[in-house]
């Protein structure tokens, strides 16, 4: 199984990283696209050609259309997704790009420094599902979500475990449970 992490955030140093090696601790086949860096453009400034593609853009729709299972990674700013994310998603919800959402499982993962996380899932699935919806998309998103709370005391920079059981349990039941919808999806 083809599985990819998008782990949206591009600030420096950025937490949500830190889950997404863990991710890989846990299933070291996954692949991490990494936002850091980011360059897709904002609509007021164009679009993505499919033609001229970035490094950065083409490990992103690569990786996404390859994939069985994408983990959909997302800091928390004031309840929202991150920007990032939500541009891409501006970016490729569109008729030129959107068959690389096709036959696939997305499941998604807030990240908080703090008590945070779940607002942004909530949103994310709900735009991704109205996608799936309106392109008639032959694809799901997986109903549990993952809130990564107080990230830095969980988590190194290396995605390894600082000891929490309680949160060590949750992300292990989370990619369980991701895995098995994609696996009886696929």
């Amino acid at each position: 199984m083809k599985i990819t992490i998008l782990s949206g955030s591009s600030r420096p140093n950025n937490k949500t990283l830190r889950l997404a090696k863990a991710i890989v601790r846990l299933i070291p086949e996954a692949q991490i696209v990494n936002f850091s860096d980011y360059d897709i453009p904002f609509p007021n400034k164009g679009g993505v050609d499919s033609k001229n593609l970035t490094p950065f853009q083409s490990r992103l729709i690569n990786g996404i259309e390859q994939s069985h299972l994408v983990f959909v990674l997302t800091p928390e700013y004031n309840w929202f997704p991150s920007a990032e994310l939500v541009n891409m998603i501006h970016q490729l919800a569109t008729r030129e790009h959107i068959h690389i959402f096709n036959n696939k499982v997305f499941a998604f993962c807030g990240v908080s420094t703090g008590a945070g996380g779940r607002v942004p899932t909530i949103y994310l699935d709900n735009i991704f599902g109205k996608i799936l919806n309106v392109f008639n998309i032959d694809s799901v998103t997986s109903p549990k979500k993952f809130e990564a709370r107080f990230i830095a005391a969980c988590l190194d920079e290396n995605g390894n475990s600082l000891g929490n059981a309680e949160f060590d349990k949750g992300l292990e039941d989370f990619l369980k449970y991701s895995l098995k919808v994609a696996d009886r999806w696929h």
